[in-house]
Formats: structure tokens, sequence, C-alpha cells
């Protein structure tokens, strides 16, 4: 009896880590203009904090990516990370990796989201833009990585229970 509760719990959290990193997979996929778009945005208001039409568009851009990659940072952090953390056969240094670059993010976009780009001054609108341009270049790498080594090492301990079984 213990055995097929445990296989069932390994299914169930199975089944999640699949259907989350498929989310995950095509979010990244779809990031990319946005990512980079916040990432100018940021760089030009930061350059020019007393522009109303600059912090319009830092503000926007913001505003469409930061729902979307605080849902994304916490369906890894939930569900992918503790999933493979796990793992005796998963490596370390790339869950490691993730987790920095997750509070590295986490503290970005708190940054961020503490100043107003529309009614800040300008220093703060200085500072807002430049943290809202590393958090763009801190997340573009996130995705390159997740791309290279994070999703593909899930996908291969994935196939390699299914072959198992």
């Amino acid at each position: 009896m213990p055995t097929t509760h445990s296989s069932l719990n390994g299914g169930a959290a199975r089944s999640r880590v699949e259907a989350a990193l498929g989310r995950l997979s095509y979010e990244d996929s779809k990031l990319g203009s946005s990512v980079f778009d916040a990432g100018a945005a940021g760089a030009l208001v930061a350059r020019h904090p007393s522009d109303a039409i600059l912090r319009a568009e830092a503000a926007e851009a913001w505003n469409s990516l930061r729902l979307v990659i605080m849902h994304h940072l916490a369906s890894e952090e939930e569900i992918v990370l503790p999933w493979a953390g796990m793992r005796e056969d998963f490596p370390a240094d790339l869950i490691i990796r993730a987790q920095e670059q997750h509070l590295r993010l986490r503290h970005l976009a708190a940054t961020v989201e503490t100043t107003s780009f529309i009614t800040g001054t300008d220093e703060e609108v200085v500072k807002a833009g430049t943290a809202l341009t590393a958090f763009a270049v801190l997340l573009d790498d996130l995705i390159d990585a997740e791309k290279r080594g994070l999703f593909p090492m899930i996908q291969r301990v994935l196939l390699a229970e299914t072959s198992g079984l």
C-alpha cells in the first residue's frame, strides 16, 4: 500500500511538473519582445526622467511584463525547483543558479514596484528605470539559461522516469 501511495504522489508531482514546464516554455518563448521593450524603456527613462512620454512607456512596459513574470517565477519556485531539488539525479548547480536569479529578479522588481513612473520624482524614476533595465537583462539571461540548461534537464529526467517505468 505505501508503494502505491508513493507512486501516486510521484505521478501527481510528475504531472504538475510536466504541465508547469509546458506553460513556462511557452511563456519564455513569448516574452522576448516584452523583455527587450522593458529594457529599452528603462534605459531611456533613466537617461531622460522628466520626459512624460518615456515615463508612460516605461510604466506600460513594466505592467505588461510584471504579471507574467511574477506568475512565471512562482510556478518555478512552487513546482519545478522543489521537484528538481528532491531528485538525486538533478544537478544542484542548475537549481542554485535559478534560485539566485529569482532572488535578484524579485529584488529588482521590488525596486521598480515601489516607484510610479508617472508621478515619481526624477531621482526615483532614474532608480526605477535603471532597475527595470537590469531586470530585463537578468530576465533575458534567465530565459536563456532555462532554454539551454534547466528545461532540457527536466525533460531528460522526466523521459528517464518514463523509460524506467
